[in-house]
C-alpha cells in the first residue's frame, strides 16, 4: 500500500495506517530532527511531538501524496521550537550525551556530522531537508517558505562551510553529497 493510500485510511481513524506511515518516516525523520537540533534526545522529543500532532491533524491534509513534506515541515516546526526554547537555557556544566544512535562508518562521517551541527540554523536545516530527508528543491522552499533560489544558494553556501571546516578531506565528502 502506497503512501496516499495509508493517508487515507488514517484519515478515516485507521490507526494501523497511520502507524504504518510512522515506521516508513521515522528514522529519515530522525535524521532530519538529529541534523537540526544535533541531540538524540531533542531529535526523539520532536519527532514524537510532531507525530503526535500529525495524528491529531491528519484530516486537514489535503492531498495524501504529500504526506512527506508535510510531516517533515512539522518535525522542521517543532525543531525549531525547541531550539528556540533551548537557546534561553544556560548550561552550568556540559554533560556528555550518550547518543541513542550512533554514526556507523568511516570516522570522516562523525567529522561531518560534527560540521553540520556547527552550521547556523537556516544552513543546518537545508542540508538536513535535502541529504537526510532527500526532498526536493521545490518541496525544501515550500516547507520554509522561502523561493527555490534562497534553498539553492543556501544549499551551496552550506556545502561550502562544510568543505571549509572539513579541511582537506572534504572533497571527497563534497562529492558524495
Amino acid at each position: 500500500m502506497d503512501d496516499a493510500m495509508l493517508v487515507r485510511s488514517a484519515q478515516k481513524g485507521d490507526e494501523r495506517a497511520f502507524a504504518a506511515l510512522v515506521r516508513r518516516n521515522e528514522r529519515r525523520l530522525y535524521a532530519t530532527a538529529y541534523s537540526i537540533l544535533g541531540s538524540s534526545w531533542d531529535a526523539s522529543d520532536a519527532c514524537q511531538d510532531a507525530f503526535l500532532e500529525a495524528w491529531a491533524k491528519i484530516g486537514t491534509l489535503r492531498d495524501p501524496s504529500s504526506f512527506r513534506p508535510w510531516m517533515v515541515r512539522i518535525v522542521v516546526n517543532k525543531c525549531h521550537t525547541a531550539h528556540r526554547k533551548t537557546r534561553r537555557l544556560v548550561v552550568v556544566e556540559a554533560v556528555p550525551e550518550r547518543e541513542a544512535h550512533e554514526f556507523i562508518g568511516p570516522e570522516s562521517a562523525l567529522d561531518l556530522a560534527e560540521a553540520v551541527r556547527l552550521l547556523d540554523e537556516n544552513h543546518r536545516t537545508v542540508i538536513a531537508l535535502r541529504y537526510f530527508s532527500d526532498l526536493r528543491i521545490d518541496d525544501i522552499a515550500g516547507i520554509l517558505g522561502v523561493p527555490s533560489g534562497t534553498v539553492k544558494s543556501r544549499i551551496n553556501r552550506a556545502l561550502g562551510r562544510l568543505k571549509d571546516s572539513l579541511g582537506a578531506e572534504s572533497t571527497e565528502v563534497h562529492d558524495e553529497l
